[in-house]
């Protein structure tokens, strides 16, 4: 058989695959491998000079193509194809009529069931079709599309796959959608959304959309097996565009379109937040959607939500609970009930799966409590499942990989429950970088993934990179994707999971396998050795020579740090005066202090320190517990690194 080599495969193209006798496609003609594309609508060609031209072409030797406009296919024996131009079109009915009688008369093969089923009679369009779970994976799908009027409602036709050839939809289960809208900055947008309910685990189906006059083409999914089976999904790093005024969405498509390319049996895909660049911008999501549309209509994408979700061109706060996130992807309602939409839980396999809400600073006024109420929830989810593996998805970090972006107040909430309930791996976003880090329990790193949680940060899979990311103390392994995006998958096959990531072009970042079983990982935990002389580490950083001459030290039981290299590092200027004293600008503060001398002043306002100012070798030594009232930094001493760890 002659195989062709399809070049950008052009979704109006009838079939891509030619074969050289009746026989050969007989047998492949149910074949997942064959891709049968059917026209968006159809048109019948009528001998007539008054009517706009489709193109027909006959690849030598293979099977009819009709398409309506330009189908690229390069031949492995590089012949060249003439187009033949047809003119005039009338009813669609007649054309469908008329090519099955072309076709048998010219003695080709061709599945009228399928093509006929496929497009529907009405050649319908759907625009921003979209599956989740709201329910069980093995029994339900969810399915929500964008409509043009909330007051007609939509529906959705599903059926087996395999009554589906034999009888098209004759049998098909029908469903009408419940409409939700939400106001944009121009029109509202509307959303048909549908609950396909009763369906038998590990089964293929076919479905449609439309207002019951008009249809979709069809589509297919397949529910999850009841028994266990290894089993894949992608996670995508932010996609936004970078740019409010420019919604460039391009890097994002090619992301998600090659990452299906090569990993075609996936079963659903995760997006750890900052899908857009701004929440509540319609034209951000239209241009998000349609750059992945070819792959949101093949399998779920269960989300996170990110800050830029919240983020709206109007009104004074500029952030405003996610509306537009919660009306376009219906995600499971079992999160505590403000956080609905947005906080939830689901079983797929051997996996529990938990999606939290990262969002304090943009949501906190609007939920208050908000941190507590997840980590309560946190705690009720994960005690409440036997699955043998725990993963928990949130877009902020807690162990970073960008200059100075800690989020304390979510590792203060989050981090106990995580080590509580013997979490396996956290994935985040928000940083546009990837980073492993060593397997951590109570903030402390440890030598095996069976004594603490991996924290994985996604990279990104859109246009927005930064200039600032660098490996901290806590990363194994960390990459900066600033030439192209990148994706991960995540297999898991009984004891074993394994996350792989890939740059946007297929070239391997990392590979990181855990073995429950045997409580090991590959590669090995190596954890570096304990430094003999403590370390300063500021936002991740270690603090070295020139810029550190004098270690941290302990006086009189607590730690000092020498002042005028931790506030140069963290951006502020240090000034020694002729009379001794030490000015300090850092933000928006000027601070003196003297040395033995136990209070400072703070824009000109007196201010009593803990413990008066030490001198290590000629360096002014601050105590550490001063720098939460002078600066908002807490800090924390890891005996097994010997480290000295300040952020905020």
């Amino acid at each position: 058989m002659h195989s062709d080599k399809i070049s950008d495969p052009d979704p109006n193209c009838i079939h891509e695959k030619r074969y050289d006798s009746i026989a050969e496609q007989q047998r492949s003609r149910f074949n997942e491998n064959v891709k049968i594309r059917p026209l968006r609508s159809f048109y019948i060609q009528k001998h007539s000079r008054s009517a706009f031209r489709r193109e027909v072409r006959k690849p030598p030797g293979g099977l009819l193509i009709i398409k309506k406009g330009e189908c690229r296919m390069e031949h492995a024996r590089n012949q060249q194809e003439k187009p033949v131009t047809e003119p005039n079109l009338f009813s669609r009915r007649a054309f469908i009529k008329g090519c099955a009688a072309a076709v048998l008369l010219a003695g080709l093969p061709l599945d009228i069931d399928r093509l006929l089923a496929d497009t529907g009679i009405a050649g319908g369009e759907t625009d921003h079709l979209l599956m989740t779970w709201t329910g069980d994976p093995g029994t339900t799908r969810t399915v929500a599309w964008r409509a043009n009027d909330p007051s007609v409602p939509g529906m959705a036709q599903y059926v087996r796959s395999d009554r589906f050839r034999n009888t098209g939809w004759k049998h098909a289960k029908n469903v009408t959608a419940t409409i939700e809208t939400v106001e944009s900055e121009k029109n509202p947008i509307i959303v048909n959304r549908t609950f396909l309910a009763g369906l038998e685990p590990g089964t293929a189906y076919t479905f449609r959309v439309g207002n019951g006059r008009e249809w979709s083409r069809s589509f297919t999914f397949t529910t999850r097996r009841i028994e266990e089976r290894p089993f894949s999904f992608l996670v995508f790093g932010d996609s936004q565009s970078g740019h409010v005024e420019n919604p460039e969405y391009g890097p994002w498509g090619r992301t998600v379109n090659n990452a299906f390319r090569a990993n075609p049996d996936v079963k659903f895909m995760m997006n750890v937040g900052d899908l857009v660049e701004e929440g509540e911008s319609r034209i951000h999501w239209e241009k998000w959607f349609e750059a992945a549309r070819s792959v949101l209509e093949k399998i779920p994408n269960m989300a996170v939500l990110g800050n830029h979700e919240t983020y709206t061109s109007t009104g004074t706060n500029h952030t405003v609970l996610p509306a537009s996130f919660r009306t376009q992807i219906a995600l499971p309602p079992n999160g505590p009930a403000p956080l609905k939409g947005q906080v939830y839980s689901f079983d797929y396999g051997n996996v529990h799966f938990s999606i939290l809400d990262s969002q304090e600073k943009e949501e906190e006024r609007y939920i208050p409590g908000m941190l507590r109420m997840q980590a309560e929830w946190l705690d009720r989810d994960l005690a409440s499942t036997r699955k043998k593996w725990k993963l928990v998805f949130f877009h902020k970090t807690l162990y970073y990989n960008k200059a100075s972006r800690a989020n304390e107040a979510l590792k203060a909430a989050f981090q106990p429950v995580i080590d509580r309930h013997s979490v396996d791996i956290v994935f985040n976003g928000h940083d546009h970088g990837y980073s492993r880090t060593w397997p951590i329990r109570e903030d402390t790193f440890t030598d095996s993934p069976a004594k603490g949680t991996v924290y994985l940060v996604t990279g990104r899979s859109g246009n927005k990179s930064y200039q600032d990311l660098s490996q901290k103390v806590w990363n194994a392994f960390f990459y900066d994707p600033q030439t192209e995006p990148n994706y991960i998958v995540v297999k898991v096959d009984g004891n074993r999971l394994t996350v792989s990531a890939f740059t946007q072009s297929g070239r391997t970042i990392d590979r990181y396998t855990i073995d429950k079983a045997r409580g090991t990982d590959q590669p090995v935990t190596l954890l570096p050795e304990r430094a003999t002389e403590t370390r300063l580490v500021v936002w991740g950083n270690m603090l070295r020579a020139p810029l550190l001459k004098v270690p941290p030290a302990m006086v009189a039981g607590t730690w000092h740090v020498p002042l005028r290299p931790f506030f140069e590092f963290i951006g502020g200027t240090v000034e020694l005066r002729p009379d001794g004293k030490i000015a300090v600008r850092y933000e928006k503060s000027v601070m003196t202090f003297a040395v033995n001398s136990a209070e400072a002043f703070v824009n000109e306002n007196r201010t009593a320190l803990s413990m008066p100012i030490a001198d290590s070798k000629g360096e002014p030594m601050l105590p550490v517990v001063d720098l939460k009232t002078l600066a908002g930094f807490s800090t924390r001493y890891d005996d097994n690194m010997n480290m000295l760890f300040i952020a905020r």
